[in-house]
């Protein structure tokens, strides 16, 4: 397990003083990246290998608003593997060391040329198999839109990309927000997220980012397609009223 704790700055808060779920995201892929270096398997210790990191998977429960932090801390572990995947989960702690949030993501491995997964077994040895018993989440399939609420599209921006040219996965969270009613983003924070990243999206593109929105449940379900029709993405957001 690795622990770092991230000094929020005021360019990462929103304009009601709470941290951006997008940064958020950006703190688990930092703390994975550091944490698999440690491992012996980050970024800079398999590129030789023309091969990199891709996260598949994220299931997020965020306990407590995240505002008015000067700091938050995560741990975060890699749990093994789950047939073609590497789960990893987090665990968030606010300035009083109280846990305020946790996850679970499941990562591969793919080849930098072709795009196709590489079986674990090809490239890592000595992880153990998951213990299902012991998963905080089994990723369930997030549905299809039944209707359209809000829509909108954006295109791939240089400034959006990662180390491997492709959009970052924050990115996506970035434009699912982006559709929704101001009122509704100041007056409500995500309690529980899930994301299913589909197809990599790449400099210049042209997304649709669609959501279905049931008002009963404050619930949204978000599909980001290309412009060939095929999903990038698939979110699942539960959002209640902020404090």
């Amino acid at each position: 397990m690795y622990r770092k704790t991230y000094e929020i700055q005021f360019h990462e808060t929103d304009c009601k003083n709470r941290l951006k779920e997008a940064v958020l995201l950006n703190f688990f892929q930092d703390i994975a990246a550091v944490d698999a270096e440690i491992m012996g398997i980050g970024y800079s210790q398999i590129q030789n290998k023309n091969i990199g990191w891709f996260l598949t998977k994220y299931h997020i429960k965020i306990f407590d608003t995240i505002k008015n932090c000067g700091k938050i801390t995560l741990e975060s572990q890699s749990n093994g593997i789950m047939r073609i995947t590497f789960i990893r989960d987090f665990d968030i702690f606010n300035e009083d060391n109280k846990k305020i949030g946790e996850a679970t993501s499941s990562w591969a491995v793919a080849d930098l040329e072709t795009g196709k997964i590489v079986m674990p077994a090809e490239v890592f040895s000595g992880f153990p198999n998951v213990n299902r018993d012991e998963l905080r989440s089994t990723f369930p399939k997030i549905p299809a839109l039944k209707k359209v609420d809000f829509q909108k599209e954006f295109v791939a921006e240089y400034n959006n990309l990662d180390v491997n040219c492709h959009v970052n996965n924050a990115v996506y969270l970035t434009w699912a927000d982006e559709i929704l009613p101001f009122d509704m983003l100041v007056s409500t924070r995500i309690s529980e997220l899930e994301i299913q990243y589909k197809k990599q999206v790449k400099y210049g593109e042209k997304v649709i980012v669609s959501a279905d929105f049931d008002e009963e449940t404050m619930t949204l379900v978000e599909e980001i397609k290309l412009e060939s029709g095929e999903t990038a993405c698939l979110i699942r957001q539960k959002r209640v009223i902020a404090e």
